[in-house]
């Protein structure tokens, strides 16, 4: 509650200021300044860029690199030193990179720049590396390849302007990169990288436009993640302004409150690009861009994008004005709706919490797992939620803790020719440890098998023992089956079976309305943000009206009387209620969720453990899946019991137990094929910061969700085109969802690399 409080506080004032600022300039006539398993990978690759109104992108990039040990022709481990990013220089899209800066953020290091690129296998010795050319960054050439590299000087080596696909287009490759220590291995290195692009714009009569490639299909370094901010000139907002994504990839774009365009995309591989093509609304004479081309452009940029957007989609499936009378009938109504909206935002955020007595919970909560994840989002909202997913993984594992399913490691052509409904984990994890291949394999996906009691059972809810939720699932599980066509199927198969399916969004929509339906049942929450949020917005536009009709009048000084603290208390409520608060029904089973949590997330400090209390851990990990604690959870079970990272163990007593591949895989040389990454061990117990089960049931929850983020998006685009179909008169991709795989090229063009 304090930390949305303070939030409130903060965007309140910040909106304050930019509202008062903006009543000022209009009031007093004064202007706004305008302003895999790869080698390398990058973990996470994070962009902030900035599309100034001279035509060029300052960027900055936070880069988290894993890298993996390698060996050379010989055999002989080869340490890294050297890692790259290499960018088109074009006349026509990119002139020149600038203002180059690049910091180790992981041990605190600014790199210094030198003259020209030398290639590590030309210094004799790491030690001669480390001590003469590691800590620099350089700049150059390498349009003749790597081995004829020239320096290259920002400025003076830059290309001339020439107009978009003109004849007299001029190109040269460019190489950024830094040296850093020889290093035989690293899970994660950081790094800060920013220049200027320049000249990547294009101005039009009507707007000013840009493709941007932060990298292209050369690229061959994956990327778990990438996510970016792209910023447009100061005064620019939403409404006069326009952004799409190109991606073949999952991904998420959404729109800042100042309009920024904001993206996420998620299993980058070898060969994926990525294009953001943005415009804002500006006149030749209110920018400086160099690059000029004649006539409107914006229809054609907006008929281009959503012929693509719908090609794309096919093939995959208030400001409002608000006039005031006197200052009296304004003060009044504005304090009917700050009363209203401060009793509000103080009843809905003690109602939002638990008051009970409740502090652990040792026993299963009484609720579906589905319901326990949306339930433990009223009472302790997420930064980054995602509820379906959690859903959907919580209840996934709960039908395989019921022996509705199994889950397994791998994919599904590890396990051909074995008959599924009577294969035992123990024999399937002595096949897999037996074979280098199927270890390999195991890493990369999960195995769902439909076991024969779900489907031969009638009703599979009462013979199962299954919630409404759960029984949704299971259906939908076996309708994917039928098109799939073996209960036996992986998540690739998963997502290649929803591919054209029209009516899957109905399938999928019968499970997110039986959860619906069992979290209504259950009565415990009910709405009450909308009244903070109605509250706040009509005393901020009594606020800003108050400001704006009294400085139209003459009174500009009333106006900021009555009108800015008016709008500062409207803001403050419109951020500061809660979404939802608890029932009395609620308070009780708010008490057992955050319980059970609490004591998942401090399971090894008890002492009075017992054999009950191992048993209950399979429902435990469904929960903790419910309340995104998988990690944090499978790592306390570890250092209580450090017997379950214990192979010989594990067969012995706990095959039957869905926690068994977790930390059976532990056994397994995950450097190298990993179905769960290292499980650090220290004196026969764990610490949180070494344990990290990259597929154990920490992770296994987060493949399971990211795999439902990707058939739930195919279900999606393969809806008939009014479901999931664009708006040609939108902002963009921004304002309607994901992105989508349109034209590639832009300026940049980037690739990574290492040596």
């Amino acid at each position: 509650m304090k930390k949305r409080l303070i939030r409130a506080i903060i965007f309140s004032v910040a909106i304050t200021l930019m509202a008062s600022s903006m009543f000022m300039v209009f009031a007093f006539g004064t202007t706004a300044a305008a302003g895999g398993g790869a080698d390398l990978s990058y973990r996470t690759l994070d962009y902030d860029a900035t599309f100034t109104s001279e035509g060029d992108l300052k960027v900055t990039q936070h880069i988290d690199v894993k890298l993996r040990r390698r060996e050379d022709e010989n055999g002989d481990t080869k340490p890294w030193k050297q890692l790259y990013q290499q960018y088109t220089l074009r006349s026509d899209n990119l002139t020149d990179i600038s203002d180059i800066y690049v910091r180790n953020v992981t041990d605190g290091t600014t790199y210094q720049q030198q003259t020209e690129l030398t290639m590590p296998g030309d210094v004799p010795s790491d030690d001669a590396w480390n001590s003469d050319y590691a800590g620099h960054w350089y700049i150059a050439d390498v349009t003749a390849g790597e081995n004829d590299a020239h320096p290259y000087a920002p400025g003076q080596d830059a290309l001339a302007v020439t107009a978009p696909g003109g004849a007299d287009s001029t190109q040269k490759t460019v190489e950024i990169g830094w040296n850093i220590p020889a290093t035989v291995s690293a899970d994660s290195m950081e790094f800060d990288v920013s220049f200027t692009l320049h000249d990547v714009a294009t101005q039009w009569d009507d707007i000013a436009s840009l493709q941007w490639e932060p990298f292209g299909k050369s690229n061959p370094v994956p990327i778990g993640t990438v996510s970016g901010t792209v910023h447009f000139p100061e005064g620019i907002t939403a409404d006069t302004s326009w952004g799409w994504l190109h991606t073949e990839r999952t991904s998420e774009t959404s729109r800042a409150a100042d309009g920024s365009l904001k993206f996420k995309a998620y299993n980058v591989r070898s060969g994926d690009y990525l294009d953001v093509v943005a415009a804002f609304k500006a006149t030749p004479n209110e920018t400086g861009i160099a690059r000029r081309q004649s006539g409107d452009h914006l229809d054609a940029l907006k008929q281009s994008e959503y012929e693509q957007e719908q090609q794309w989609r096919d093939k995959q499936r208030t400001l409002a004005r608000v006039r005031l009378g006197i200052w009296i009938a304004t003060i009044v109504l504005g304090l009917i709706f700050c009363v209203w909206g401060i009793v509000v935002v103080v009843r809905s955020n003690r109602n939002s919490k638990y008051r009970g007595p409740i502090e652990y919970w040792r026993d299963q909560p009484g609720v579906s797992p589905a319901s326990a994840a949306r339930l433990i989002e009223v009472v302790e909202p997420p930064k980054h939620s995602r509820p379906t997913n959690r859903e959907l993984t919580a209840t996934m594992l709960s039908l395989a803790v019921k022996k509705a399913i199994a889950i397994y490691p791998g994919s599904s052509d590890i396990y051909r020719g074995i008959d599924m409904s009577k294969a035992t984990p123990v024999g399937l994890s002595h096949m897999i440890d037996a074979d280098a291949g199927r270890r390999w394999a195991a890493r990369t996906t999960s195995t769902i098998v439909i076991l024969p009691a779900a489907i031969d059972g009638v009703p599979n809810a009462e013979q199962l023992g299954l919630s409404e939720s759960e029984n949704a699932l299971l259906d939908l599980l076996i309708v994917i089956s039928k098109r799939v066509g073996s209960p036996v199927f992986d998540f690739g198969q998963m997502k290649q079976a929803c591919k054209d399916w029209e009516d899957g969004y109905l399938e999928l929509d019968k499970f997110t309305g039986a959860c619906d339906i069992e979290y209504a049942r259950l009565n415990a929450s009910r709405s009450r943000g909308w009244q903070s949020i109605v509250a706040g917005i009509f005393a901020g536009i009594i606020g800003f009206g108050a400001m704006l009709s009294n400085a139209i009048l003459g009174y500009a000084m009333v106006g900021v009387i009555i009108g800015v603290p008016i709008f500062f208390i409207g803001m403050f409520c419109a951020a500061g209620g809660a979404a939802k608060e608890l029932t009395e029904q609620g308070q009780e089973v708010a008490g057992k969720c955050l319980g059970l949590k609490h004591y998942m997330q401090d399971f090894s400090s008890f002492t009075d453990r017992g054999t009950a209390d191992l048993a209950m851990w399979d429902w435990y990990m469904v929960y903790a899946a419910a309340f995104g604690i998988s990690d944090r959870a499978a790592a306390e079970l570890a250092k209580a019991y450090p017997q379950v990272t214990d192979p010989r163990w594990l067969d012995d007593n706990a095959s039957d137990s869905t926690l068994y591949w977790s930390y059976r895989a532990h056994s397994w040389d995950d450097a190298r094929y990993g179905y769960g990454a290292r499980v650090g061990m220290q004196g026969g117990s764990f610490s949180d910061s070494s344990y990290a089960p990259s597929l154990s049931f920490g992770d296994l929850g987060s493949q399971l969700s990211s795999g439902f983020a990707d058939i739930t998006s195919t279900i999606n685009a393969a809806a008939p085109s009014s479901s999931s179909g664009g708006d040609f008169s939108s902002s963009g991709s921004f304002s309607s969802g994901g992105g989508f795989g349109g034209s590639s090229g832009g300026s940049g063009g980037g690739s990574f690399g290492g040596r």
